[in-house]
């Protein structure tokens, strides 16, 4: 199964940032994803926790950008989307104790997974929401 937190919370924070200073609902949300609300309340909770996003309760509240897109960084929203799964994932199948490849792959691939991870973080890092903007 795909994870799509990531992009989805991507045009989440893109869409806070078009609309400005205007709050926008989850239900407004939901619709422009073509998604449950249930899924974007989830989302936004994250990044309200991650100090993204403004919340504001209420029966004429919604949602707004807490920062300038300048200042949020595409890994502060990558860390935000409640990826609980790196980018390569080492399987867990049972290791057979015969074989030398069985018994090291996990720390041969958890070391790849590692590196791959900081350099999508590091390269996350020096992207900034504006930077999407642009393309708006």
């Amino acid at each position: 199964m795909e994870d799509t937190r990531f992009s989805v919370s991507i045009q989440i924070l893109m869409t806070l940032a078009y609309d400005g200073h205007d709050l926008v609902t989850s239900e407004k949300l939901a619709d422009i994803l073509k998604t449950n609300p249930t899924f974007i309340r989830k989302l936004v909770a994250s990044l309200v926790n991650f100090g993204l996003v403004e919340s504001i309760r209420g029966q004429s509240g919604g949602f707004r950008l807490n920062r300038s897109p300048k200042e949020i960084t595409l890994k502060e929203i990558y860390l935000a989307s409640n990826r609980e799964k790196k980018i390569i994932n080492v399987h867990k199948k049972p290791t057979t104790k015969s074989c030398p490849v069985s018994c090291c792959i996990e720390k041969v691939v958890s070391r790849v997974s590692d590196d791959v991870e900081k350099l999508t973080q590091d390269y996350l890092s020096r992207k900034k929401l504006s930077d999407l903007m642009k393309e708006v």
